[in-house]
């Protein structure tokens, strides 16, 4: 019987005992093979694997403690126990099938409290498919973490809605992880390279501060997803949403309803292929949507956007003996759109309509062995995405006049990207020590092809146009791109979660990331924890944790390097008051282009992370925890206009000077480009590392897991927030109101909340019936003002009116109520139908994320600052009704 606990001398000390028991299935077959695990309160862990009769046992341990016990056997369900006592009678467990493997949970009393820093949520694949989501998106949950938020509307379409800030941090410094595998969009940074369907969910998992070692290149914070395994029994879903059109309340902004209907579809279904030894699980879900945009302006309308997606998933287990498991997993996805995120919208007309494709296609190969008392868990994966793959559907010069229209388009950007990576962790528990170390080394790269606004765009000042108006500027970018770049990246990281006393747990953790694209070649990051239980009796637990984040360089930055580069086979071009409507020819000795490029010396961000906390077992099952963190970023991202007009100081609203006068400041008028010739430049625009950050916050979270038929939770986050810049990789974002004028650049970012509330429950009620839900309610989110036209004429629409600082401003208060009402019926002895009703923001309530910018180039605000703009990317869904039927067998 292989222990992965080293047992010491002390098992035949008076005062020690041991766990014992037997395993079977429903039917009375022994279970040989199955992970049983036990973990006292300061979470030391002893696992042992069950003999062929199905018998396990774990001796030496002290009499009189409790224990949590878990045990995992491929092809049947996870079974949790707590308070375990040693020296107790013989464990006689069976383990149920229950349909798609979902985890269940038998309480003793209590859990057992978190001996470990780091502050997280966790959901298991029950709660995912009992609380209520009308979107259907992982993403979505993952908000159920009062330190997640979604950085565009919550109804988002693709990858925008799975793009997730945590602890007030760019989207971009997230991390994902779906079976231990990297699965990070690395060029764009969005959010997930890959999309799985939620009923192939087994866990989600969000860590936000002071993660252990095994977990980085992120500061933000870790989203891990893990897919459910097969069982020795034939099992599945089969399940149909449906969002009717003429029920749903008209979006906000709108005056008027528009078409809104979803057909949501799939199944799931899992079983053996050789009883005891392989298991399989499959997994398919389409989607078909229409969904009109309301057009506020010029002229109240809408545009209908139809959009499809599909995504599958196939897994296998198979168990060679008693110390190796296999576990190959293929998934894939496609979403095809004319409207994706209602790019048409707003003030979007029509004729800037698009086709949008996402893609991703991936498998893994995950070997898991026991050697003696060591736990080997071996990987290797690889990924093909279309992140991003759009084309105009009718061509035409952009004309835009902010804050009023913005009519025709003709950009187009194809992007493909593949990912390989190959990882080994190592895990023991030695004495007092639970040890984990381990590495990867992951290869990505992309190929890239680009015809960026080839007819150009006209920028006129903001407003409804006017008798004989002139643009202010025109944008173009000419030439092709078809571009191969990538990067490779490796990390080692080691953990040991030791035991001091029995009261006090330490957690020493150290990690190391190298990544090809960046300059900096010493990111160690030191990980600590502490925990005390003062009582000893595990119903209190004091804890701290400190440690080193380092991100990784996204590969947006190489991209636009690359492209916008003075090397570039592309260039853009800004011409200030232009020829109209005849575009401007470019291109000649006279015209500047704008370049794009990255510091010699770019180094990795990082984070310092400190947090401390207490968790208190409370009556009736609840739990209390209280935690306060303080992030201090250094070396963030910001853009640096190297060739910048000399500052353009206003002491008084409406000043502006032109751009030839701008023009006439710069420090030079050519750029010399590596093969020794020169062009003509206007913004030398550099990626540098003078960014910062701070950001304290203290969080109270009171949860009851599922007993006595309801769990229930609910966290406050009340936090502060400071940053000099707020960079997300475009060509002028994170760029101050004055070239290298800092005042008034302090300010929070842009996703920063002060106050936020999360809670939601479930409970099972009479006759078969359940309800569930969730409730948030936050601050509104930061408003930029900016006066609408280029004050100093250096060709970026950045100038804020006098006197006002970045994000001094803020939209009203956010609240969403979702809730959702079950019946179960049974039919046959193994067959169930669930029938459910969604209530998405029951209570109709207007959550903007974008509101309009433009404060206006005078001493007062215009009358359409602050005013919400219409489109699923600027405000969370309306109320939606949604009817589901669910057949488990």
């Amino acid at each position: 019987m292989p222990v992965t606990a080293e047992v010491d001398a002390l098992a035949q000390v008076e005062g020690r005992s041991s766990v014992h028991g037997r395993l079977k299935a429903k039917d009375g077959a022994v279970i040989s093979g199955a992970l049983v695990k036990l973990t006292d309160s300061s979470g030391r862990r002893f696992t042992v694997s069950s003999s062929a009769d199905g018998s396990f046992a774990i001796s030496g341990l002290p009499a009189d403690a409790a224990y949590t016990l878990v045990v995992e056997a491929l092809g049947f369900e996870t079974m949790r126990r707590s308070d375990v006592l040693p020296a107790e009678t013989d464990l006689d467990l069976a383990l149920n099938v229950d349909p798609l493997q979902q985890e269940i949970t038998v309480f003793a009393q209590e859990e057992l409290l978190k001996t470990t820093p780091e502050i997280s949520s966790t959901l298991s694949s029950q709660e995912v498919t009992q609380l209520p989501s009308v979107s259907r998106s992982l993403a979505q949950f993952a908000l159920l973490d009062v330190r997640a938020k979604n950085t565009a509307g919550s109804g988002s379409d693709g990858r925008t809605g799975t793009r997730l800030s945590l602890n007030n941090q760019s989207f971009r410094f997230t991390q994902y992880l779906l079976d231990g595998s990297t699965n990070f969009d690395f060029v764009l940074s969005n959010g997930p390279q890959q999309n799985v369907s939620l009923s192939s969910v087994g866990e989600f998992t969000v860590q936000t501060n002071t993660f252990p070692a095994q977990y980085g290149r992120a500061s933000g914070g870790v989203v891990l997803v893990a897919t459910k395994s097969g069982t020795d029994q034939m099992h599945g879903e089969a399940f149909a949403f449906v969002r009717p059109s003429g029920i749903q309340a008209a979006p906000p902004v709108s005056t008027f309803h528009v078409p809104n209907q979803k057909l949501q579809w799939g199944s799931t279904i899992g079983g053996p292929i050789r009883r005891g030894r392989t298991n399989f699980l499959t997994s398919y879900e389409q989607l078909h949507q229409e969904r009109g945009a309301f057009i506020q302006s010029p002229t109240a309308g809408f545009f209908t956007g139809k959009l499809d997606s599909y995504i599958g998933l196939a897994r296998i287990d198979h168990k060679w003996n008693e110390h190796q498991f296999t576990t190959l997993r293929f998934n894939g996805d496609y979403l095809t759109t004319n409207n994706l995120n209602d790019a048409v919208g707003g003030f979007v007309q029509s004729s800037a309509a698009r086709t949008d494709v996402q893609q991703s296609v991936a498998g893994q190969l995950t070997q898991r062995s026991l050697f003696a008392t060591w736990l080997n868990d071996f990987r290797i994966s690889y990924a093909s995405a279309l992140p991003l793959w759009y084309t105009p559907i009718t061509p035409s010069i952009s004309i835009v006049r902010p804050s009023y229209a913005t009519s025709g388009g003709s950009s187009i950007e194809h992007l493909r990207t593949g990912a390989f990576q190959v990882m080994d962790t190592m895990s023991k528990t030695w004495k007092q020590h639970q040890f984990t170390f381990g590495g990867d080394y992951l290869h990505e790269k992309a190929g890239y092809n680009l015809i960026s606004t080839p007819l150009g765009t006209y920028t006129f000042a903001a407003g409804a146009p006017t008798s004989g108006q002139m643009p202010l500027r025109y944008n173009v970018t000419i030439g092709n791109s078809d571009l191969s770049y990538g990067q490779e990246l490796m990390s080692a990281h080691f953990q040991d979660d030791w035991k001091l006393t029995p009261r006090f747990t330490a957690n020493l953790g150290l990690r190391y990331d190298y990544q090809s694209n960046a300059s900096g070649r010493t990111n160690l990051q030191p990980r600590l924890g502490l925990a005390w239980n003062p009582f000893g009796d595990g119903n209190t637990v004091i804890r701290a944790g400190a440690g080193l984040f380092y991100d990784q360089l996204y590969g947006q930055l190489q991209r636009n390097a690359l492209n916008l580069g003075p090397d570039a086979t592309t260039a853009s071009y800004t011409i200030s008051n232009p020829s109209y409507p005849t575009p401007p020819t470019v291109s000649g000795t006279q015209d500047r282009r704008d370049i794009y490029l990255l510091s010699p010396t770019l180094n990795n961000p990082y984070t310092m992370q400190l947090s401390a906390g207490i968790e208190q077992r409370l009556p009736h099952g609840f739990v209390l925890e209280m935690d306060a963190a303080f992030l201090a970023s250094r070396h963030q991202l910001i853009l640096i206009n190297q060739n910048a007009p000399t500052p353009f100081t206003r002491t008084a609203a409406g000043q502006t000077r032109t751009a030839a006068a701008a023009n006439a400041t710069r420090s030079y008028l050519n750029y010399r480009r590596s093969d020794g010739t020169t062009i003509p430049v206007a913004n030398v625009q550099q990626v540098s590392n003078a960014g910062n950050s701070r950001n304290p916050s203290g969080e109270i979270r009171i949860r009851r897991n599922f007993a006595n038929h309801f769990e229930f939770q609910a966290s406050y986050l009340y936090s502060s927030n400071i940053t000099n810049v707020f960079f997300t990789g475009g060509n002028n974002t994170g760029t101050s109101s004055v070239s290298g004028i800092t005042t008034g650049e302090n300010g929070p970012s842009d996703f920063f909340q002060r106050h936020r509330l999360v809670a939601y429950g479930v409970v099972e009620l009479p006759y078969a019936f359940r309800w569930s839900g969730t409730t948030t309610a936050a601050s509104g989110l930061p408003v930029n003002p900016l006066t609408g036209v280029d004050n100093d004429g250096d060709g970026i629409a950045s100038d804020r009116p006098v006197g006002l600082s970045r994000n001094s401003f803020h939209g009203p208060l956010q609240a969403q109520t979702d809730v959702a009402l079950t019946r179960t019926f049974s039919f046959f002895e193994k067959v169930r139908v669930e029938t459910r009703a969604e209530f998405a923001n029951v209570f109709n309530h207007n959550n903007f994320v974008k509101l309009t910018t433009t404060y206006g180039n005078t001493a007062t605000p215009g009358s359409s600052f602050l005013l919400p703009q219409a489109g699923i990317q600027n405000s969370d869904p309306s109320r939606q009704i949604q009817f589901a039927t669910r057949i488990l067998f």
